[in-house]
């Protein structure tokens, strides 16, 4: 196995590249900073945050992490608010809130969901999961009120999961990147649909650690809603369930096995119902638009691993979420990489060739992967 430290720097840089990608992209749109100086001044102030512990500072030891915490999770989420509230969604040149929004419109106007066009004419890749988690938020009256939800869920996970300057780092380490704030200000769910997984992960091995299958059919019906939500999570659910079903017993397995499949079909049916016709279906689904950047068999490699590697795992339970991260990673790089060498560096930043925020569905796992290989970061 890849030595942990070794993992954690390769994580920490490409968290850093990731972030300075976003920092080219759109810092170049204004001329109040040369970007040099702000490429410096960013790769300094991260740099220092992944590599020191700050909190050992004298000067930090006396503060009440604990009130901090709380009152910066508020505050970020009264500011994702405000921006959700203030930002005018249809002048976006991003379609991913109104995917979903049009998406769920058609759901309950009794339509099939993937031939509804958005406000930029392009059509949902949302799996009929996600849209279920994005009703509730569309009869609010914005889609985008997800983030909310997910910041508020994130944070209320860390502070139970994680000692609070764990939690504290973060949840910091999270909203220094401009990654993530593009992710608020696009008003995209792609992360927002990462981090609901990677609760769901935490809460599971937090209160089910020793047997996650304790309630079967509970499990089996909740990892297929959160499997029908998008593809790449499949990895980390693989990851998280495959082992312990393959050595349960026979009445667990058909309890976990009936649920699973009582749940896909129901989900499956509720959006293929009002499909007009089988041509309809085969030509606009989730699957053609989530698996159009790379070949068939990287994705069916992707999906794979995550089987086998299920059974080595429970050897290194501290490298769960570093696997996770790195199976979630590789089809992601290896996409950017192609895109690449197919166009070079300004056509694929600046000419929007590549879709820079597939780089950072992994930050759950990967910034995680930081806090849980450090001494004494989990609660007991």
């Amino acid at each position: 196995m890849i030595q942990q430290k070794h993992l954690n720097n390769f994580f920490k840089l490409f968290f850093l590249f990731t972030n300075l990608l976003f920092l080219y992209k759109y810092g170049i749109r204004q001329d109040h900073i040369p970007m040099l100086i702000l490429i410096t001044i960013y790769t300094l102030f991260c740099t220092l945050f992944l590599y020191l512990d700050i909190f050992e500072f004298s000067i930090l030891k006396k503060l009440n992490f604990n009130f901090l915490y709380i009152a910066i999770c508020l505050l970020i989420l009264v500011l994702i608010l405000f921006l959700t509230n203030t930002i005018d969604a249809n002048n976006l040149k991003v379609d991913r809130w109104s995917a979903m929004h049009v998406g769920i419109k058609a759901i309950f106007n009794g339509e099939y969901p993937y031939i509804a066009t958005d406000h930029l004419k392009g059509r949902t890749s949302n799996f009929p999961g996600l849209l279920i988690i994005g009703m509730p938020f569309y009869l609010l009256g914005n889609v985008a009120y997800l983030q909310i939800f997910v910041f508020a869920l994130l944070s209320y996970t860390l502070y139970n999961y994680l000692e609070i300057k764990k939690a504290f780092k973060f949840i910091f380490l999270l909203i220094i990147s401009p990654a993530y704030w593009w992710e608020i200000l696009a008003m995209s769910d792609l992360l927002s649909n990462i981090i609901i997984v990677f609760c769901f992960i935490l809460n599971v091995k937090k209160h089910f650690k020793k047997d996650i299958f304790k309630y079967s059919i509970l499990l089996g019906i909740s990892t297929c809603f959160l499997a029908l939500t998008r593809g790449i999570v499949w990895i980390p659910l693989i990851l998280l369930v495959f082992r312990d079903f393959w050595f349960i017993n026979n009445v667990s397995k058909i309890k976990y096995t009936i649920a699973f499949i009582i749940t896909f079909l129901s989900l499956v049916v509720l959006v293929i119902i009002n499909c007009p016709n089988f041509e309809i279906l085969k030509t606009y689904n989730p699957l053609i638009l989530q698996t159009s950047n790379l070949p068939n068999f990287v994705h069916t490699i992707a999906i794979l691993l995550p089987f086998f590697i299920s059974f080595v795992i429970h050897k290194y339970k501290e490298t769960f979420y570093s696997l996770s991260a790195l199976l979630m990673l590789w089809p992601a790089l290896l996409a950017f990489i192609l895109c690449y060498i197919k166009y070079g560096f300004i056509d694929l930043i600046v000419k929007l060739k590549f879709d820079l925020s597939y780089l950072t569905l992994v930050f759950p796992f990967l910034i995680f992967t930081f806090i849980y290989t450090d001494k004494n970061a989990i609660q007991q």
